[in-house]
C-alpha cells in the first residue's frame, strides 16, 4: 500500500481521495476473499466489486501480488487489533490469564474469517512482507504474546542468559520486537506457542477435529494450561 516519505505533513485532498479509494479496494478484495479464498482473487474481479476496470486498478496496485501483499497487512492488523483488544481487558488480571484471552481471542478471530486466516500464511511473498523485521502489522498479536509469556516466566524466577546459537537469534529477534531484555526462555516458549495454538486453530479451520468429536475450545484451553505450566517452570 501507498506509504507517504513525510507522515507527519497533511495530506493533500488528492493523497486523501487516494488512500480512501486504496482502503476500499483492499475492503471489497478481502470480502471476496471471504467468499471464495485468495487463490481465486483477481484484479478483474476487484475491480467488477468496485465498479472500476482493472487498467484503472493499476493506478493503486501494480500488481495481483502487490494487493495480495496489502491484504495481508491488512488481515494481521485486524488479527493484532483484535489480540490486543484481549489483552487490554484482561490487563488487570494474573498473565496467566491474559494467555487464555490473547490465545482464545486469537481463534476467535480465525474461526470468523478462516479465508483471510489462511491466507496469511499462504498469500504472500517472503520477500515482500517479513514479521521479524520490526513491530509492524504482522509482529503486534506476537508481541502482546511474548510480553505476556515473559511476565509468566519472569515471575518463577531469575531466567538463565542466551547460551545457543538459537537463543541468541530468539534475542535478536525479540529486541527487533522491542524487548530487549526478554530472556531466551520465554521468547521459545512464546514461538512454541505461536505454532501450537496455531496448529490447533489451522486444523479446527479445516474440520479436523468435528470428525474425531473433539471440541477446539477445550482442546485450546488445555493446551494453554500447559504451555502456562512450562512457563513458570522455564
Amino acid at each position: 500500500m501507498p506509504v507517504d516519505d513525510d507522515d507527519t505533513r497533511p495530506l493533500t485532498r488528492r493523497e486523501r481521495l487516494r488512500r480512501q479509494t486504496v482502503d476500499e479496494i483492499v475492503q471489497a478484495a478481502l470480502e471476496l476473499v471471504d467468499t471464495g479464498g485468495a487463490h481465486g482473487l483477481s484484479l478483474a474481479s476487484v475491480g467488477k466489486a468496485m465498479g472500476m476496470t482493472p487498467p484503472a486498478l493499476y493506478h493503486y496496485f501494480a500488481s495481483r501480488e502487490a494487493l495480495l501483499d496489502a491484504l495481508v497487512l491488512a488481515g494481521y492488523a485486524d488479527l493484532g487489533t483484535a489480540v490486543e483488544a484481549a489483552a487490554q481487558a484482561a490487563a488487570g488480571r494474573p498473565a496467566a490469564n491474559r494467555l487464555s484471552a490473547i490465545a482464545h481471542a486469537w481463534r476467535r478471530w480465525a474461526l470468523d474469517h478462516p479465508r483471510r486466516y489462511s491466507m496469511l500464511f499462504t498469500g504472500s511473498r517472503r520477500e515482500a512482507v517479513d514479521p521479524l523485521v520490526s513491530v509492524s502489522p504482522i509482529s503486534r498479536s506476537m508481541l502482546a504474546l511474548v510480553t505476556t509469556l515473559q511476565e509468566v516466566a519472569v515471575a518463577a524466577g531469575p531466567q538463565p542468559a542466551a547460551g545457543s546459537a538459537l537463543d541468541a537469534d530468539l534475542c535478536r529477534w525479540g529486541a527487533s520486537l522491542g524487548l530487549p531484555a526478554a530472556a531466551a526462555p520465554a521468547l521459545r516458549l512464546a514461538l512454541s506457542t505461536w505454532y501450537r495454538v496455531h496448529g490447533l486453530v489451522s486444523l479446527e479451520i479445516v474440520g479436523a477435529f468435528g470428525t474425531m468429536g473433539l471440541d477446539g475450545e477445550q482442546l485450546l484451553a488445555a493446551e494453554l494450561e500447559s504451555l502456562a505450566g512450562e512457563a513458570a517452570r522455564a
